[in-house]
């Protein structure tokens, strides 16, 4: 994630010069008529944006360096790259509108009421993705009770009958997950569907700080990787299980 990060601030800061550099290349500038740029103050706008990209740059590329230093979980990646997003977004929003003099007094309230509005679909879209991705990178919780097994993490969910469990084994190694078919994988935990090499199709709540893995086989062929957040939890897990004779 340390080279994303320096990347995407490179890109970043990349943009912010070309824009400054060329200021018809923002959105909107460009299909403007010449009476309608005329109301613009370009000057200001290219070097408002510029700087909001700079900053933002400047941010992903600080937190590139820092990870190199200490870990940062991919979560927290995740959520800097989100409100790093999000505030390009509100920014150019804002500047464009302090800058364009068209969307001053009541010749602009219809305009500016249209932005206020996409300001507002952008927050909440950006919020409930920042929700995900907090949830995403949070361990799964596994439960074991007299009958099942219930998993719920990420969005996901399983519940496993213990009667129907044909194979439960602990595997001290992990097997290879290379293919996501629909979940989410950060460097700490995997959770959702995917596939094992060779094609298997199986189902995993697994945190990589969570110890061994309990591979579950059941009657109607499905396959379960599951641990917890700690290897303790873990081994308790799996002795609730082998105690219902698994």
């Amino acid at each position: 994630m340390v080279w994303t990060d320096l990347i995407i601030g490179v890109i970043l800061m990349l943009s912010g010069w070309l824009v400054y550099r060329f200021p018809m290349m923002i959105s909107g500038v460009n299909t403007m008529s010449k009476k309608r740029l005329a109301k613009v103050n370009l000057e200001g706008l290219k070097r408002d944006y510029r700087n909001a990209f700079l900053i933002c740059g400047g941010v992903m590329m600080l937190l590139g360096g820092i990870s190199t230093l200490v870990y940062i979980p991919m979560g927290v990646h995740l959520v800097a790259l989100t409100v790093v997003i999000l505030a390009i977004v509100v920014a150019c929003v804002l500047l464009g509108r302090k800058h364009d003099l068209g969307l001053q007094g009541e010749e602009g309230k219809k305009e500016r009421r249209k932005t206020n509005i996409e300001i507002a679909i952008t927050l909440v879209g950006f919020i409930a993705l920042l929700i995900f991705i907090f949830k995403g990178s949070k361990p799964a919780t596994v439960e074991v009770s007299e009958d099942y097994i219930t998993a719920k993490g990420g969005g996901y969910s399983a519940s496993i009958a213990l009667n129907d469990i044909t194979e439960a084994n602990v595997l001290a190694h992990w097997p290879s997950f290379p293919i996501r078919t629909n979940g989410l994988a950060t460097d700490d935990v995997a959770i959702g569907h995917f596939r094992k090499k060779g094609g298997e199709s199986c189902m995993l709540f697994v945190c990589t700080d969570g110890g061994p893995l309990l591979e579950v086989r059941t009657v109607d062929g499905k396959l379960y990787y599951l641990n917890c957040a700690t290897e303790e939890e873990t081994l308790e897990m799996i002795a609730k299980v082998k105690s219902n004779g698994r």
